[in-house]
């Protein structure tokens, strides 16, 4: 067999799991017979007198799955010619051992519900109690509704919202897929055909964006094109009507044309591509706590029906396309043999094993004992990998899971946020040949790029706005967002547009002149760009203002600085420098790859002389504290963010000889991650919390591990008894093997 067999395959399992009755349905007999011969049972299951059963049908994608994925593999180069075609030459055994497969998760499902189901009987909510054991389906024959009943009243609250928030997704997707094609076909029915015979030219209005950054896609918003006929009549054109070709923004550059074409007759427009401005996501917001969800939400057909409702009162053609994209997913379902309840029991049992699962994981705990047990052991791994090996403090960190808890003694590890305000690239050319040539003294040098960052200005990013970010209003009212369906070409400035591209940046920047603690404001040149000098001026008066302030704290001082970074840093890196994905960079004193003017300021920060600090106009103290200095790179504002390791002189530190010094557990490890302890949990950003999570994680996959080994062990053999028909299935074997 070849890889068209495949091809046959696949065929014959679509044709089977979407088959769609058309002439032949006159009785409608036929359309029975083939929902009846593809629900027919391929296996029955028991569990404690309730039943479950598995169907021809999803067997049947089952395998289409399974096969489809080692074609994957087989096209990619994972598996050979044999490999594969083992696979196919084996199929009826495949058939088996998916049946098997599945009557045994059917199986494992019944477990949880009896799971369940003993706990809200062994609890104290006599209502529960009574809702669940008239839904209990014990001693019942298999039926999708009533297993639907009796998951819902043994699920908690949380998990069968989860349910139905998963099912409503799927359906909603599902729906929308349909409607956008619904809705295309009747965009498409209601253009008239027009000649493109007899065209004299023509006429082409631009779209109201002409200017894109690098990298930018063409926005056709305010774009009209009119055919105007030899004999002078002129016909407005769909968009349907025409195609746009030509646009590109690959390069920078200044009327670039972009064609339209109708027939053979083609006009252009033409626009500009521009640097690419920084484009930074928005400012990280505090953690708030999600508030508990206590209403189960409609389900997707009641949600669905009731908007159809409200439509036939108050709006005839969104009424008429509801009900006829409605229509058409319950047809598409049918002709599946499926319904609203087949996916909604999905879900159902989904989360009736989630649920299970983690009721099964919350028995886990940690001691104080086995914490400290686990933070000998990773010391002594990294204190091994240190001795045997390399002593770079990099590699104590890759030789645990955990954050390093070594250091050296001279290898003091701390923290540090940059701000970069970074010249531009021709001023960079300019300065290294100057450099290049040795004309001057490092005292020279230094003054003629302070000159030449004179001359290079920036942009202010508004810390709200969030490139990643998705307009979802499908009427905006941004004329330059995809989904504005307006006819005027005014912007609005009150636009609500997510990703509006005028609140990309801001025009002005407010900061605290901390000579006398008054509000002042930096206003934005005609091209909408700041002076690099007076904003560093701004930025250092409004940080040292802060930090004169009463009560003021190391954190405030962080929250202000990372603001500014969102708002002005140049340095792409600081966005993803630390490995929790904050600002920031980890830099020790022995080593450093990093350039010699950041490295000193940043060791002056942590471990510095009044001397030091001085050179690097340092302000404050400890974690907080923050300075600036030149480099090739531009401007660097600098601040110290926490330590690795608190003071070594500090009560907890252990010596470990060699050199060598430990962390205590309760050593902050990340100042930015740091929350304080509270009366049931550790402190967060420590190496101890981090132990108890990483053990506590353990645990508990151990526990539902457990759990599950014993039902696949043992309970799967002695307590559930399971049918398999395999006749069921015979035809579509027979039928691959013929063809």
């Amino acid at each position: 067999m070849k890889k068209k067999l495949l091809v046959l395959l696949i065929v014959l399992v679509l044709a089977a799991s979407m088959i769609v009755a058309t002439a032949c349905n006159d009785s409608g007999m036929i359309v029975k017979n083939k929902e009846r011969d593809f629900t027919q049972a391929t296996a029955t299951v028991t569990y404690k007198d309730r039943a479950a059963q598995v169907d021809k049908l999803e067997l049947n994608a089952t395998i289409y799955n399974f096969v489809y994925q080692y074609y994957y593999y087989y096209q990619q180069g994972y598996i050979g010619q044999d490999s594969y075609q083992s696979v196919l030459d084996n199929i009826e055994k495949s058939y088996d051992q998916a049946n098997e497969s599945l009557a045994k998760s059917e199986a494992y499902t019944l477990k949880c519900i009896d799971e369940l189901y003993t706990l809200v009987q062994n609890g104290t909510d006599a209502n529960a109690k009574a809702k669940a054991a008239a839904a209990s389906t014990v001693g019942k024959a298999y039926n999708a509704a009533d297993r639907i009943k009796e998951i819902e009243s043994v699920l908690p609250l949380k998990d069968l919202i989860a349910a139905v928030e998963a099912y409503n997704k799927e359906r909603q997707e599902a729906f929308d897929s349909l409607r956008e094609e619904y809705e295309k076909e009747i965009a498409n029915a209601t253009v008239t055909s027009k000649s493109t015979e007899n065209v004299d030219k023509l006429v082409v209005t631009a779209p109201w964006k002409t200017t894109y950054e690098k990298g930018e896609s063409l926005v056709e918003n305010g774009l009209a094109v009119k055919v105007v006929y030899k004999d002078q009549t002129e016909v407005v054109l769909e968009r349907s009507d025409y195609t746009v070709t030509g646009f590109s923004s690959d390069e920078v550059g200044e009327d670039k044309e972009v064609t339209v074409t109708f027939g053979n007759t083609t006009e252009t427009f033409t626009v500009d591509i521009v640097a690419a401005l920084p484009s930074r996501p928005a400012i990280p917001k505090e953690d708030e706590e999600e508030e508990e969800k206590t209403v189960v939400p409609d389900l997707f057909e009641v949600d669905l029906d009731k908007q159809i409702e409200e439509a036939k009162t108050t709006d005839a053609t969104l009424y008429k396309t509801l009900k006829e994209v409605k229509r058409r997913l319950e047809k598409q379902m049918s002709s599946n043999y499926r319904s609203y309840e087949y996916y909604y029991l999905s879900a159902l049992k989904e989360q009736v094993v989630t649920a299970c699962e983690e009721i099964k994981g919350k028995d886990a705990s940690v001691t104080a004992a086995e914490i400290t047990a686990e933070f000998t052991k990773k010391l002594e791994e990294q204190k091994q990998a240190l001795l045997l090996g390399s002593t770079k403090y990099s590699d104590a960190s890759d030789a645990s899971s955990v954050k390093s808890q070594i250091v050296h003694k001279d290898g003091k590890v701390f923290y540090v946020r940059n701000l970069l305000f970074k010249i531009t690239d021709d001023l960079q050319a300019e300065y290294d040949e100057f450099k290049a040539e040795k004309v001057a003294n490092d005292e020279a040098l230094e003054l003629y790029l302070n000159g030449l960052i004179d001359q290079t200005k920036l942009h202010a990013s508004n810390v709200e706005y969030d490139k990643d970010a998705k307009c979802e209003n499908e009427e905006c009212d941004c004329i330059y967002c995809s989904n504005y369906v307006g006819e005027s070409s005014e912007h609005k400035e009150d636009c609500t547009c997510v990703k509006c591209p005028t609140k990309k940046f801001v025009d002005s920047i407010t900061y605290v002149n901390a000579d006398n603690g008054e509000e002042a404001t930096l206003n934005a040149d005609e091209e909408g760009t700041f002076n690099i000098l007076t904003v560093l001026n701004a930025v250092c008066s409004d940080l040292k203002a802060l930090s004169e302030a009463d009560g003021t704290t190391a954190t405030d001082m962080i929250k202000a600085f990372d603001k500014w970074t969102y708002m002005l840093n140049d340095d792409d890196g600081a966005f993803s420098a630390l490995s929790d994905g904050k600002v920031g960079y980890g830099l020790s004193m022995d080593e450093s790859s990093y350039v010699e003017n950041f490295t000193a300021l940043s060791r002056a920060l942590a471990y510095g002389t009044a001397a030091e600090k001085a050179e690097w106009h340092v302000v404050g103290e400890g974690v907080g504290s923050f300075g600036w200095c030149y480099t090739n790179y531009g401007i660097h504002v600098v601040m110290l963010s926490g330590y690795a390791l608190e003071d070594p002189e500090a009560a907890g530190v252990t010596d470990l000889g060699g050199g060598l010094y430990a962390i205590s557990q309760d050593a902050i490890t990340d100042y930015a991650s740091y929350k304080p302890a509270t009366d049931d949990d550790l402190a967060k950003g420590t190496l101890i919390y981090e132990i108890k999570e990483q053990l506590l994680s353990d645990k508990k996959d151990n526990l539902v591990g457990n759990f599950k080994k014993d039902f696949y062990q043992n309970t799967i053999d002695q307590e559930v008894k399971i049918t398999y028909y395999s006749k069921t299935y015979k035809d579509l074997i027979e039928q691959y093997k013929q063809d």
